[in-house]
């Protein structure tokens, strides 16, 4: 039994990605090299200096000094990438006037030279010098030890490690700073010297030129070669001096200039950082997994070294800059629907525009003359990656349509229930309907005439629902971030579910990371929203208005949900980890209160709500226990310890009758009056999971299951599955039967499902041992290959699922598996970059290797055969198009030479038929699936923003437009045409959710 407090909403999924320091601007880092290269100057210049250190080394030997009037000496640095912002460190120089350096020269200058005394001048010249020898000893270690200190104090930027190793408080206070262990030599040294007579000096002696330092004035202390020094020279001296002044006070008014401009460079950048509701990640290296996704830009767990794909997606890359995720996009022309930003958008009319940018080269497509001697050819620039496709020998772009097909799609059946990562979903219509959501559809399912009606106006994930209880026609949805430009970031959709109209989108550019629960006042007249941000911020909005009423913070721990109390149209409990709290509002102005729990035992998590006819509050928790509230007092007037085995995740009131659904995988019945349990209704735990949602239709119970289910019957009668779907992990894995309309789906819950388009129910339903990653159906359809994560594949018999026959190709997981076109051969690719062939001469058994094809440098996407059976063409992770001899494995070198060779089935998305479904600045792994019509007409492809588009076949015209249609709120991994391609079926990978289009 899985712990229920890591599965309760995703608490741990809560945390946003911060943006990383290298994402700063090249402009930003070249200022920052440039100040960089001014400090490693002055340093060099600093090598020339006198012995004896004057105030300007005063400041430059004492960088601790600054640290040390630091209010936060003590504090271990925080990171600006901790913070979400860069920071600036601009180090101010004590720097000493002109005028004073040339006071004290004049007065040293002036003074009379004594020609006497020659013995005291030497015992003097020899003190001086020790003197002087000390200082710089000191003076040398100085510098060591404040080395990175000294590029601190001038102008840099700030991005400083959080690790504490790595900057020591207790370190920093024992150090005494440069300038106190000096300070009685610095008194010395700069003290002018008492007026005695000297020689003057010898030709042998050389009068020192004065240090240049940058950023600072220098104070040259005259020695006594120039105190002897004749009048014509002190004058040019001075004037010397003067120059170097001049010229330092020049240098410091460029350095005060650049650190403005690198100041105002950092405050655009903050603004920029801060104004960006889901920062940016890296864009994926070549070879990176395509298919380790994300729904919209909340999920970051990367894929193992083999095994399950992971569900972190790399952000696309559009010339070189990685573009916005979910939140940002763009719309995608020849649709009313939308996708993604790229560096180049097709205008009406379908054909590409190019943006450029300095430096970088676009994605692009383009029609090419002369390649290789051939009269005509298409570069496919992916990445950077340049792809020839070779048209036929005899084709020509005569009767070639570009425009988009006169097809659409439209949804006919969507599998499955959004159970896995949410609860409490489930409600019922007046005209006994339910209503529910799966992926970014609201479903309203028919359970008399089995139909479903769609609500299509989100864009992204939707999160949560809730039901008008004064016009139950008003349903309000709450969605996570986006992919439309306008409406990308989180918000509610309230909209009527008979029409289908949308009446008021609430929140659109407040809430920060999505909707995590909603609700409708008593009177309908106004919505609260549970903002899944870190504040988990309560917004009450007027219905009326569309308009905020009030917001306030609503815990510093997540809020699971949150309900107006029965009647009471200012008064809504939230509830979440180990809080329950009561609210007021009064105008503007929402006032709470806590629940207190006094002797009764505090749960980790309150899990669900609900009320009775009476308008207290019951609570269920993750300990299991069930607790009946007086909402005046806010205490608890009855309770029901144990009364689930784990977390209490739906409950439902019926009269003076309580339902709860549980982790244990049970629907109990207790009685309002005394919480006394009654019966209980035992799932089949393998089979459904937990119960995630109850609800009543009539006399009858409509149940949510954590797998992704719905039951239905009476309560203590052996309920009917009136929903199936796949549970645990991403859905990768589907076929469709070569002579029946009906489609296989393999997933990573280990469950192999065999649908019936016409009912839209399993024909049969198998179990595999390891989880599912991809399947085929041998020509004939007898037999079903399934593909695992693990390297494993089976042959199952398709009509009862019995294991025919297992074998093992390679140690990780296979992502594309197809039988050639007379089912002689099988093909099996695999993530450690091979393709394994075997010959099934029986294909119920006896499966032999006959070969290997190796020459990828990336794991094995998508294959094909020929229409003979003879030829083999592959794609990989780092969009390489080959071509294999399919009886050996031996490669085809020359691509040239397979362009008349007709594929029986074409799933790659390289190659020429193909290459105009890739728009301007899509990469390599924003297409994740294609496929073409049997009658060679149509082509239909999945791609990571949740869109599936439908193209003409072929799709060779750069230019080509084309048509798309949204139903997923994740990455699409799969699409294929059913027999007699009248419809077509999708999978969303962590959606799991199963669309099954029709073609009109």
């Amino acid at each position: 039994m899985e712990d229920p407090v890591v599965n309760v909403n995703d608490v741990n999924d809560l945390d946003a990605d911060l943006p990383k320091a290298e994402d700063a601007p090249e402009s930003l880092l070249d200022i920052a090299q440039e100040s960089a290269e001014s400090v490693h100057s002055s340093e060099e210049h600093a090598d020339l200096a006198p012995a004896s250190p004057g105030p300007m080394d005063e400041v430059l030997d004492s960088p601790s000094e600054h640290a040390s009037s630091s209010p936060v000496e003590d504090e271990v640095p925080v990171s600006p990438i901790e913070t979400n912002d860069v920071e600036v460190h601009v180090g101010h120089e004590n720097t000493a006037s002109e005028e004073d350096a040339a006071d004290a020269l004049d007065r040293h200058l002036s003074e009379p030279v004594d020609d006497e005394g020659d013995s005291n001048i030497d015992q003097q010249e020899n003190a001086e010098e020790e003197n002087i020898s000390e200082a710089d000893d000191k003076k040398s270690v100085s510098e060591e030890e404040s080395a990175n200190d000294h590029d601190a104090v001038q102008t840099q930027l700030s991005f400083e490690s959080s690790n504490p190793e790595e900057a020591d408080p207790a370190e920093s206070a024992d150090v005494q700073s440069p300038m106190e262990d000096n300070s009685s030599d610095q008194v010395e040294d700069n003290t002018p010297a008492t007026p005695e007579h000297h020689d003057p000096p010898s030709p042998e002696q050389e009068i020192p030129e004065p240090t240049v330092v940058t950023d600072v004035e220098p104070v040259v202390e005259p020695s006594a070669e120039i105190k002897a020094a004749p009048g014509p020279d002190k004058s040019a001296k001075i004037k010397e001096l003067e120059d170097k002044i001049s010229e330092l006070e020049s240098t410091l008014k460029s350095k005060d200039e650049t650190i403005t401009s690198l100041q105002s460079e950092v405050e655009r950048l903050n603004t920029e950082i801060k104004s960006r509701s889901v920062p940016s990640k890296k864009p994926a290296s070549a070879a990176s997994d395509p298919k380790s996704k994300s729904v919209g830009a909340k999920k970051t767990t990367t894929r193992p070294a083999s095994g399950a794909r992971a569900v972190s997606k790399p952000a696309p890359v559009s010339n070189g800059v990685a573009k916005k995720p979910a939140g940002s996009p763009s719309k995608r022309t020849g649709s009313a629907t939308t996708r993604p930003k790229s560096a180049a958008t097709k205008p009406a009319g379908g054909k590409s525009s190019v943006g450029k940018k300095a430096g970088k080269v676009a994605n692009k497509v383009e029609m090419t003359k002369g390649i290789d001697g051939e009269e005509h050819a298409v570069k496919l620039m992916l990445r950077g990656r340049g792809i020839v496709c070779y048209p036929p020998t005899d084709f020509t772009m005569d009767g070639i349509v570009s425009e988009k097909p006169e097809e659409t799609l439209k949804i006919n059946w969507v599998y499955g229930y959004r159970g896995r990562d949410s609860q409490d979903n489930i409600f019922c219509l007046p005209s006994n309907e339910l209503l529910y959501f799966q992926a970014a559809l609201g479903v309203i399912y028919n359970p008399a005439t089995r139909t479903q009606r769609f609500y299509q106006g989100h864009n992204d994930d939707i999160r949560c629902i809730a039901l008008n209880p004064a016009n139950p026609s008003i349903v309000a949805t709450g969605q996570a971030a986006g992919h439309d430009e306008k409406e990308g970031d989180p918000h509610v959709r309230v909209w009527n579910c008979e029409t289908f109209e949308t009446l008021a989108v609430l929140g659109l550019g407040t809430l920060q990371r999505g909707v995590g629960s909603v609700s409708f006042s008593p009177d309908g007249s106004k919505v609260i929203a549970v903002d899944e941000g870190n504040d988990h911020t309560i917004y009450v909005y007027d219905l009326k208005k569309k308009s905020t009423i009030a917001f306030q913070k609503g815990h510093q721990d997540p809020v699971l949900g949150a309900e107006y109390i029965p009647g009471q149209n200012s008064r809504f409990i939230t509830y979440g980890k180990g809080h329950i709290i009561f609210w007021d509002q009064e105008g503007n102005k929402l006032l709470k209160k806590s629940g207190l729990f006094e002797k009764h035992p505090k749960p980790r998590f309150i899990t669900s709500l609900a009320f009775t006819d009476k308008g207290e509050p019951i609570t269920g928790d993750s300990n299991g226990n069930l607790f009946l509230w007086n909402p005046n007092e806010r205490k608890i007037s009855k309770s029901k310890v144990g009364a689930h085995e784990g977390s209490v995740y739906s409950i439902a009131v019926k009269g003076d009758e309580i339902y709860t659904g549980g982790q244990d995988c049970k629907v109990k019945k207790f009685k309002v009056a005394d919480l006394s349990s009654e019966d209980a209704w035992e799932l089949d735990s393998a089979t459904h999971g937990r119960v995630k949602a109850v609800t009543f239709v009539g006399e009858d119970l409509a149940v949510g299951t954590y797998n992704n289910g719905v039951l239905f019957g009476k309560f203590g009668d052996q309920p009917e599955q009136i929903i199936y779907g796949h549970g645990a992990g991403d859905l990768w894995g589907g076929a469709d039967h070569p002579s029946e309309n009906t489609f296989a789906t393999v997933g990573q819950d280990k469950v192999v499902y065999i649908w019936d388009a016409e009912s839209h129910t399993p024909k049969h339903i198998f179990k595999v041992e390891k989880p599912a990653q991809a399947c085929c159906f041998s020509p004939c359809g007898s037999v079903l290959a399934v593909a695992s994560t693990t390297g494993e594949w089976w042959v199952l018999d398709s009509n009862n699922g019995l294991v025919l026959s297992s074998y093992k190709s390679g140690p990780e997981q296979i992502d594309a598996i197809s039988y050639s076109p007379d089912g002689s051969c099988i093909a099996v690719g695999s993530h450690d970059n091979y393709v394994y062939l075997f010959e099934s001469t029986n294909l119920r058994e006896d499966y032999k290797p006959i070969g290997k094809c190796a020459g990828h440098s990336s794991f094995i996407t998508h294959l094909d055969f020929s229409d003979d059976g003879k030829v083999l063409q592959t794609t990989s992770g780092d969009y390489e198009h080959l071509f294999w001899d399919a009886t050996n494995g031996d490669q085809i070198t020359s691509t040239k030479d397979m362009r008349d060779v007709t594929m029986a089935t074409y799933t790659c998305t390289l190659g020429f038929p193909v290459c105009g479904i890739w728009p301007v600045g899509y990469d390599g792994t924003d297409i994740n699936a294609l496929s073409k019509s049997h009658n060679n007409k149509l082509l239909v492809t999945a791609d990571d923003f949740g869109l599936v588009n439908l193209f003409r076949y072929p799709c060779c015209d750069p230019a080509a437009e084309w048509s798309s249609f949204r139903g997923h709120s994740a990455h699409v991994t799969k699409v294929r045409f059913l027999h007699g391609d009248k419809e077509v079926f999708s999978l969303g990978g962590r959606d799991q959710s199963i669309i099954q289009w029709g073609i009109c």
